[in-house]
């Protein structure tokens, strides 16, 4: 059975860039929503940032999980899975929250 630190080490990690990257995308989303009223602007950063979170927390179980199955499953180095499982859960984060971005855009009802 591996030690917990990994897998706790993986999810911290991937949490804080995801919640990095939601910094920098709602400063990107306000330049993009310049144009727009404040109040459809307002729901489509609060809808955005509503759904980059469950993305980050969800990433972070993922990353989770996935350094303690690439540890346990195929004895892996723990440095390596670490590095690899921020990296999944990372990307995977940031593809959400791309998407999260655009569909919160018409959800607000912004055309």
């Amino acid at each position: 059975m591996p030690s917990k630190t990994p897998a706790i080490i993986s999810a911290l990690l991937t949490v804080l860039l995801l919640i990095f990257l939601a910094v920098l995308s709602l400063l990107f989303q306000m330049v993009a929503l310049n144009g727009t009223s404040e109040r459809q602007g307002l729901t489509a950063m609060g809808i955005s940032l509503a759904c980059q979170g469950v993305v980050a927390i969800l990433a972070g179980i993922f990353a989770r999980w996935l350094t303690n199955f690439l540890i346990s499953k195929f004895n892996w180095n723990q440095i390596l899975a670490v590095v690899i499982a921020v990296t999944a859960g990372t990307l995977a984060g940031g593809v959400a929250s791309f998407l999260s971005i655009v569909i919160a855009i018409p959800v607000a009802g912004i055309r």
